[in-house]
C-alpha cells in the first residue's frame, strides 16, 4: 500500500523509529521525525532518508503539527499519554507501533506469525524458537523487541532484497502491544506476568491488560498458550482458544533426543523450551528436526550463559542481573540443575540507594552457597551484613575475585549474578559481561 502524498509522523529515533522512517520514505510518505533533545544532536540518524523533516520533542508547535498528520508511529519507549500527543488523540489520529505499521505493509499469505510476550523469558523463548525452526529447515525472521525491527524486514521485501520468511517470530513488549489496530498472530504465548514497568502503569493489572492485547483479532481456532498470569486469569477472555502450559520438571519429559544438547539451566528454561516446542508444533513445524542445532546454544548473551572452564566447575555468566529478583532466579536455576553441587556466588556493583540490603533474600540458599564473593561498591556495603549468614570474601574488583577462585580450586558452580547495576566499575552490563568472560578464559579455562 503506497503512502504517496500522505504526511505521517514517526516519534522516537531509536532503532525501530529509524526503521519506520526508512519504510515510510520508501512508500512515498512525507515524514515528520520527532526525537528528544536538540535536532543537531540526532538529525544525523535520518540523514539520507528522503522526505524527512526533523522536529524536536520540545518544540512548542509539535502538538499542532502532529494534528495535521494521517497517523503517528510511536516508539515503544514513549508513552501514549505524553502531553504532546494529547491534541492528536483528541482529533482521533491513529497512533500505532512500529510492529503495526510494518504489519500493514506485508504480504503474509505464506507466512505464519508466532508472537511471544510475558515479563520474563521472552528473549530466550524466541531465540529457542528461531534456532529450532531454522534447524528444521524453515526460513525465519526473528524480531520485534529483539534484534531487527519488523519495519526493516518489510522494507527489504519491498525492495526485493529478501523473500518472505516461512515464520515471523516476534518478541512483543507491553508498550508495543498497546498500539496495535490490525495486527494478529497465528499462535501466541504469554509466558508469565509479574510486577514490572511501574513507571508506565498504575497497577500490575494495567500492565497485564496491556500484555493481553497479544490475543486481539486472533481467529477462534487459533490458540494463546499461557503460563502463570499472577492471578489475572479472569481478566484474560480472548475470542480465541487458550491453553495453560505447566512447567516441565526435568529434561527427560522432552524425550531422549535432547540429552547432551540442551545447556540452559533451571526450571524456568525448561518452561521456555516447552513453550517453544508447543508453539512450533502449532504451526506444523517438527521441533525435533531442529534439536541438533541447540548444541551450540549456551544462552542469550549474559543471561545465565554457560562458559567453558576447567573440569570440576560449571561457570555461568549472568552479568545482566541488576536486581535481587534476577539473582534469585539464577540461584534457583543453579540449585535445580546442580542439586549436589556447591555454589560460589559472585555479587556486587553500584548501590541503587533503595532495596540494596541483603535482609533475608538469600536465606533459602544457605545450604547451597559455599562462598559469597563480594566486589565493588555494593559488595563493600554488604560485607558486614552478609558475613553474619554466609562465608564471605570481599575484593575491590572482579579480577581479584576470579584470581581468588582459581587459588581456592574448589569444584562446584561459579555463578556470576551481580544483583546490582554495573556503573561503579563498567559503562554497562555488556562491558561487565565481556570482562567476566575474559577473566574466566584467562584464569579458569580448561
Amino acid at each position: 500500500m503506497s503512502l504517496q502524498g500522505k504526511k505521517i509522523a514517526v516519534i522516537g529515533m531509536g532503532i525501530s523509529g529509524i526503521a519506520s522512517a526508512r519504510l515510510a520514505s520508501a512508500l512515498g510518505a512525507s515524514i515528520l521525525v520527532v526525537n528528544s533533545g536538540n535536532i543537531e544532536d540526532w538529525s544525523h540518524k535520518v540523514k539520507g532518508i528522503s522526505n524527512c523533516t526533523p522536529v524536536s520533542q520540545s518544540d512548542p508547535t509539535l502538538g499542532d503539527r502532529l494534528s495535521e498528520v494521517s497517523f503517528i508511529v510511536l516508539s515503544p519507549g514513549i508513552a501514549r499519554e505524553s502531553e504532546f500527543l494529547k491534541d492528536a488523540l483528541l482529533k482521533g489520529i491513529s497512533i500505532i507501533s512500529e510492529i503495526e505499521f510494518a504489519y500493514g505493509h506485508l504480504n503474509l499469505e505464506a507466512t505464519k506469525i508466532i508472537s511471544v510476550t510475558g515479563t520474563n523469558g521472552k528473549t530466550t523463548t524466541v531465540t529457542l524458537l528461531d534456532i529450532l525452526a531454522r534447524g528444521a529447515g524453515r526460513s525465519v525472521f526473528l524480531g520485534g523487541n529483539i534484534g531487527t525491527p519488523l519495519a526493516t524486514y518489510a522494507l527489504e521485501i519491498l525492495l526485493e532484497k529478501r523473500k518472505s520468511a516461512d515464520l515471523v517470530i516476534l518478541e512483543l513488549s507491553s508498550f508495543q502491544l498497546e498500539s496495535m489496530k490490525t495486527f494478529k498472530s497465528d499462535v501466541a504465548a504469554i509466558l508469565n506476568i509479574s510486577a514490572n514497568h511501574g513507571e508506565r502503569y498504575e497497577s500490575v493489572r494495567d500492565y497485564a491488560l496491556a500484555k493481553f492485547h497479544i490475543a486481539d483479532r486472533m481467529r477462534p481456532e487459533n490458540c494463546v498458550f499461557i503460563g502463570d498470569l499472577d492471578g489475572f486469569e479472569s481478566d484474560f477472555t480472548p475470542e480465541c482458544k487458550t491453553t495453560f502450559l505447566a512447567s516441565p520438571k526435568s529434561i527427560e519429559e522432552f524425550g531422549s533426543e535432547l540429552k547432551g544438547k540442551f545447556h540452559l539451566i533451571g526450571e524456568h528454561n525448561l518452561s521456555n523450551l516447552n513453550f517453544a516446542k508447543i508453539l512450533l508444533e502449532s504451526v506444523g513445524v517438527n521441533w525435533k528436526e531442529g534439536i541438533s542445532t541447540l548444541a551450540d546454544f549456551h544462552g542469550v548473551q549474559y543471561r545465565l550463559q554457560k562458559r567453558s572452564a576447567r573440569v570440576g566447575i560449571e561457570v555461568f555468566n549472568d552479568a545482566k542481573s541488576t536486581n535481587w529478583e534476577a539473582t534469585i532466579t539464577a540461584l534457583k536455576a543453579a540449585v535445580f540443575s546442580f542439586s549436589n553441587s556447591k555454589v560460589h556466588l559472585i555479587l556486587g556493583g553500584q548501590l541503587r540507594g533503595h532495596g540494596d540490603e541483603l535482609e533475608g533474600k538469600l536465606d533459602n540458599f544457605k545450604d547451597s552457597i559455599t562462598t559469597l564473593y563480594l566486589f565493588g561498591e555494593s559488595g563493600k556495603s554488604l560485607l558486614s551484613e552478609a558475613s553474619a549468614k554466609f562465608k564471605c570474601e570481599y575484593y575491590k574488583n572482579l579480577e581479584e575475585v576470579i584470581k581468588r577462585i582459581k587459588e581456592v580450586e574448589e569444584d562446584g558452580v561459579v555463578l556470576f549474578s551481580p544483583a546490582f547495576p554495573s556503573f561503579d566499575l563498567y559503562d554497562n552490563y555488556v562491558k561487565r559481561g565481556e570482562h567476566f568472560d575474559e577473566l574466566v578464559s584467562e584464569y579458569l579455562g580448561s
